[in-house]
């Protein structure tokens, strides 16, 4: 029996298609389009690029409209990663919001105001983008005035003089149908990938919790594509009611960077509140151009990892577009925000700009001191050692939330640079040495993006030598 549920869920999967190169509804009398594009724009000769720029609807704000298709309009095809389109909520139309944001910028936190998920187009999606038959996307009065565009620039070969307008074509009505479409981002933002596998799992969900919490009514999916990068191999979005796999919404057998399967499903997917919609991306760091000597880590830019599912379904929730996990933890909240057990990160960030940094550099500081007698006595003073311990003990400075503090959020900070004197040298501890290895530990506190973490904490080291040196 158990083979015969397996075979009618690959059956299914290998029903769903690709879309069509054109939108039936975009042929209607009643449907007209505007372009949201990017205005001419230079491209900086680095890799990775987030430029960001906000529009107005040109079309009147006192009515309603529904957006019926979505047409990529890709004018350098070997530059664009991926696009993504925007509504920004009212508290983003503001004169200052308008004037920094509508011209075109490198992505930044002032565009967070604009989070409301419309459509997504990555490299080697063919075509025009459909919505349901019997939906389409909300704009205008009561809803979106603001569009904003999101374009990843992947200058891999870190080319000069190039320039881009990319964006969207939006063919729209006038004659609402009869639901709201909604999109959803569902996956891991916490990923940690080993050099040398050839079928590496990782695994992110928008939990039963997540999906009580935000759903009053079913719920129906009806497309959806699994987005990965250079080292993606396969992936699996699986609808999980009460710890079973019920339906798998869409498999992944094998995944080419350039050109990443997109499923419009046959058959809508019925989802219900307390539901699971589980993903699970599959890499490769073993063969071919695949291939890695290093681990790999979630990434915005392309020598990073993605493991995302984004979902289009109906009627849709307001606010309800991203439903993502960091390790085991729920990130499903409208702001995007969360809490990770005892962490949250943007209260520990500020708490070490306003204060653990400073008490470090107080109370642990020999820089520029050539008395070393005076820097044994303050390497090796409480002072010192209850700050480190203040930064190392936090409850964001652990585990996984340790790593991803330690690699991405800290080395943003500029005293985060300020408070590492010195590089690791594997801390010798011999008396002639023992300030040089007392500043080690600051240096492991810090923990380099590329220096594994020692297995033994600071203040262990620090006891050793500063024993040494009384």
């Amino acid at each position: 029996m158990k083979n015969i549920v397996s075979l009618l869920v690959i059956l299914n999967v290998a029903t769903a298609y690709k879309g069509p190169k054109r939108c039936e509804a975009t042929l209607a009398r009643d449907v007209k389009h505007f372009d949201v594009r990017l205005s001419k724009t230079s491209v900086p000769n680095q890799r990775t690029t987030y430029v960001c720029q906000a529009q107005p609807i040109p079309v009147s704000e006192d009515r309603e409209y529904h957006a019926v298709a979505f047409e990529p309009l890709i004018e350098n095809k070997h530059l664009i990663h991926h696009m993504l389109l925007f509504g920004c909520g009212e508290s983003y139309d503001t004169p200052t919001k308008q004037a920094q944001s509508y011209i075109p910028h490198v992505c930044g936190p002032p565009d967070y105001g604009c989070r409301f998920f419309l459509v997504q187009w990555s490299m080697g999606m063919d075509g025009q983008i459909c919505s349901p038959p019997d939906a389409g996307v909300r704009f205008g009065f009561k809803s979106f005035k603001t569009l904003a565009l999101q374009i990843h620039w992947n200058n891999a070969n870190l080319t000069d003089g190039m320039a881009d307008s990319s964006g969207f074509r939006i063919y729209y009505t006038r004659e609402l149908r009869k639901y709201d479409v909604g999109n959803l981002q569902v996956g891991q933002n916490d990923l940690e990938i080993p050099p040398g596998q050839d079928h590496y799992a990782q695994t992110g969900s928008c939990s039963s919790e997540c999906t009580s919490q935000w759903l009053s009514q079913p719920t129906f999916l009806t497309r959806a594509h699994i987005h990965m990068h250079y080292t993606g191999d396969g992936g699996v979005l699986e609808l999980v009611r009460g710890d079973k796999v019920i339906q798998e919404v869409v498999r992944d057998l094998t995944y080419n960077y350039a050109r990443p399967p997109v499923h419009d499903l046959q058959e809508p997917v019925k989802v219900l509140p307390g539901d699971e919609l589980r993903l699970t991306c599959f890499f490769n760091t073993k063969d071919g151009d695949k291939r890695r000597n290093r681990t790999v880590y979630f990434g915005e830019g392309s020598d990073g990892e993605m493991c995302y599912a984004f979902i289009t379904y109906y009627p849709n929730v307001d606010h309800f577009n991203q439903c993502v996990q960091f390790d085991n933890y729920d990130v499903c909240t409208e702001n995007g925000l969360a809490s990770f057990g005892e962490c949250i990160f943007d209260g520990f960030l500020h708490t070490f700009q306003s204060g653990m940094a400073d008490a470090i550099l107080e109370h642990c500081n020999t820089k520029g001191n050539k008395n070393e007698e005076d820097n044994i006595h303050k390497l090796c003073s409480e002072q010192c050692k209850d700050a480190i311990q203040e930064v190392t003990e936090h409850p964001c400075m652990q585990d996984r939330l340790g790593k991803q503090a330690r690699r991405v959020l800290l080395p943003q900070i500029a005293a985060w640079a300020e408070d590492a004197l010195v590089k690791s040298t594997g801390g010798t501890v011999k008396r002639e040495s023992a300030v040089r290895s007392a500043k080690t530990l600051l240096s492991w506190v810090r923990a380099p993006p590329l220096v594994p973490w020692p297995d033994r904490k600071p203040e262990r080291l620090r006891s050793s030598c500063c024993a040494l040196a009384i």
